[in-house]
């Protein structure tokens, strides 16, 4: 009796020892959250315009703009979204731009989302 009582507490006591580990890492319990990409309320003026200045205008603006496409206004910028290579474009779907490397998630779905709603000149 006094053997399965030593034995009984032994596997109880492993049991609680092997239980409290565990293997999270640092960069598992204390991840860093990006702020949250709001795409409800885009507009070519406040939200396309900029990120197009920013990341297209020194290839495609002007009479040698690259590949044809002048982005320098929202006539231009508007014709390459009504054709689907806008967002083909951004989204590396078919000849992705810009060439230095592909915009943030959030700016490719602002565009997106912007092009999705009609877009429009606002």
């Amino acid at each position: 009796m006094k053997k399965i009582s030593i034995i009984s507490i032994t596997l109880f006591a492993a049991i609680l020892i092997f239980n409290s580990c565990y293997r999270d890492s640092e960069e598992g319990l204390y991840r860093f959250v990006p702020p949250s990409c709001d795409t409800t309320n885009v507009s070519f003026t406040s939200t396309v315009s900029p990120i197009i200045s920013a990341n297209c205008i020194s290839c495609h603006t002007g009479a040698g703009a690259g590949g044809g496409y002048q982005l320098d206004s929202y006539a231009g910028v508007k014709a390459i979204a009504d054709n689907g290579k806008l967002v083909n474009s951004v989204t590396y779907v078919s000849n992705g731009m810009p060439k230095s490397g592909k915009m943030d998630n959030c700016n490719v779905n602002k565009i997106v989302a912007w092009v999705n709603k009609g877009a429009l000149n606002n």
